[in-house]
């Protein structure tokens, strides 16, 4: 007999006993790209084909995935979630990215460390589980400025000491009454601008709140040592 037709029928046995049903069982049981591959070799035109083809896809996803997972990055869930948009894995992946760049920002601010770089954070994150440490370290904050802070004084008047048209005048008046008197004005004297003023031109010296007697006092003092000053409402 001819090789060439033992050939034939050695392979339209092999195809007869081929059994479909019984290669996809196999196949599915094994359940990995490389089976269904082998099954579709076997069988591309089969009633299992599609569901063949459409396994392989979701499986390259599932390995992508474990991929990820295996390196735990930011880029590398970025780039599943770049490559299979529309993978069920999707929102946990963006929920992983979240979760990394919200602990990279949280150990940013921690080492800045100042109530703006903590407002920040708890305005971009408002249910962050650092929170409750953001909003702890941001009050205490609070707290030093407000002790650090100069603490004004009582009192419903002031003491008004000269007026000028610029800042560098008003600068210059301070410094010499300041070295005349050093201990009468009790506390600093405020160079008040012209915004404050509400007037746009004058940039008015006057001193801490007081009283009305320790107003009159000082300014008594100061007008027997010929020095100009008004009583004014605070």
């Amino acid at each position: 007999m001819n090789w060439r037709v033992l050939v034939l029928l050695a392979c339209a046995v092999l195809a007869a006993c081929a059994d479909p049903q019984k290669d996809w069982e196999l196949a599915a049981r094994d359940d990995s790209p490389e089976t269904y591959l082998e099954f579709l070799a076997k069988h591309p035109d089969s009633a299992q084909a599609d569901l063949a083809r459409a396994r392989i896809q979701e499986l390259k996803v599932i390995r992508a995935w474990e991929r990820a997972e295996f390196k735990g990055s930011e880029d590398a869930y970025t780039n599943f979630v770049r490559k299979y948009p529309d993978s069920e894995f999707v929102a946990e992946a963006t929920e992983r990215i979240d979760t990394i760049q919200r602990i990279r920002q949280w150990e940013s601010v921690t080492e800045i460390g100042t109530a703006d770089a903590l407002t920040g954070f708890i305005s971009s994150y408002p249910d962050a589980p650092e929170r409750a440490e953001a909003e702890a370290m941001l009050a205490e904050i609070r707290l030093a400025e407000a002790a650090a802070r100069p603490k004004e004084r009582p009192g419903a008047f002031r003491v008004q000491l000269a007026a000028f048209r610029t800042a560098a005048a008003a600068e210059t008046e301070l410094r010499r009454l300041i070295e005349l008197f050093p201990t009468e004005f009790l506390g600093p004297i405020r160079i008040a601008t012209p915004a404050e003023q509400g007037n746009g031109n004058l940039f008015v010296l006057k001193t801490v709140p007081m009283s009305g007697a320790e107003a009159r006092e000082i300014c008594t003092l100061l007008q027997n040592r010929k020095q100009q000053c008004m009583i004014i409402n605070k």
